[in-house]
């Protein structure tokens, strides 16, 4: 649990290289957005975490190298485990909380791990921090020597042993932060992803610019790009106009932007619509249903793929989950086809 947690605040910082890009599909701050969507800590993520996305990017991986640390080397174990426990609950909170049900959530089993070790401590087994203070003497009194009268120091209080082991947990994982981080750009590949080419090849082509940019291999919230208001891009005057069949039987997808409420779909959330072949198409709620990445399509496998978190979508099936952290479809679109146009039917 502990090397968990540590790889996953260095994986932020140095091997996700989009993680800290507020620009990029999988960012911090495009997940938020999503948290905002269903996550009962929806008014403070709007709040509070949004405005200093990047901030809260940088502590939480901060927070997770510290719990890491801790929890390996016995410094601040107790306190460590408690942060871990309290990190895991708010990610229960946030990115799990669309799980259903509830007990498919990964963040849960790890919430009542750390509770269990804060709980039990570590019992001087497998980790660091006694063996440390034993060779240092920093937290038992020292005998004088026989024959020599020397002053016994006082044993070190519970408070400022906490206080300096938590200390230098702290000065630890700033120093680590500090060296991982200028790894990101060496690491980084030619097409920026670092975290595996499916997902790159999701994430690079989401912040592809331009509006009614085709979603051929979209991910992200720029592939939602052409709004569905006034014309669609094949020049038809419907409102609701999100495309034209030709467009997405080229590209094998299309982006748009929802522009009133649709069932659960809420007015601007991205949209795609997908052609199924011999003539069918399907549009969804591109909003991931795990964690509210936004989701793209990869037309070599033929699903909808989400890049944060890996969850994958049939919409040969109404977009039911076939992999990945979710068990709920995505949001199906109705829609109508007339003359090469496609409309959504509100």
């Amino acid at each position: 649990m502990g090397f968990t947690f540590l790889f996953a605040g260095v994986d932020k910082l140095a091997l996700d290289h989009s993680f800290l890009d507020l620009a990029a599909a999988t960012s911090i701050l495009a997940q938020l957005h999503g948290y905002a969507h269903a996550s009962p800590l929806a008014p403070l993520i709007t709040a509070v975490a949004i405005p200093n996305a990047w901030l809260m990017g940088v502590t939480i991986a901060l927070a997770e190298i510290a719990v890491g640390l801790g929890v390996l080397t016995g410094l601040a174990f107790r306190l460590s485990a408690a942060g871990g426990a309290a990190l895991s609950f708010l990610f229960f909170l946030t990115a799990s909380w669309n799980v259903h049900p509830y007990y498919f959530g990964q963040d849960l089993p790890y919430m009542m791990g750390f509770v269990t070790l804060a709980a039990a401590g570590h019992g001087d087994l497998y980790v660091l921090g006694p063996w440390l203070e034993r060779r240092l003497g920093v937290a038992t009194m020292t005998p004088p020597r026989r024959g020599r009268a020397a002053p016994v120091p006082a044993p070190m209080s519970p408070e400022r042993r906490l206080l300096l082991h938590a200390a230098v947990v702290g000065a630890a994982a700033i120093a680590i932060a500090t060296v991982v981080r200028p790894l990101r750009d060496l690491l980084a590949g030619d097409d920026g992803s670092t975290t595996g080419a499916l997902v790159g090849r999701l994430a690079a082509s989401a912040s592809a610019p331009g509006p009614g940019a085709p979603a051929g291999t979209a991910g992200g919230s720029g592939a939602a790009t052409s709004p569905a208001t006034g014309a669609s891009a094949g020049g038809g005057s419907s409102a609701l106009a999100i495309a034209t069949t030709a467009q997405v039987a080229q590209a094998g997808a299309y982006g748009f932007q929802i522009p009133v409420q649709i069932g659960n779909a809420s007015p601007g959330d991205p949209g795609i619509v997908v052609s199924l072949g011999s003539g069918k198409f399907a549009a969804f709620d591109a909003i991931c249903t795990h964690a509210g990445c936004t989701v793209g399509y990869d037309p070599s496998a033929g699903y909808l793929i989400c890049p944060c978190h890996g969850a994958t979508y049939d919409p040969r099936h109404n977009a039911q989950p076939v992999a990945g952290p979710t068990n709920t479809p995505l949001t199906e679109l109705p829609i109508a086809i007339s003359n090469g146009e496609i409309t959504l039917r509100a």
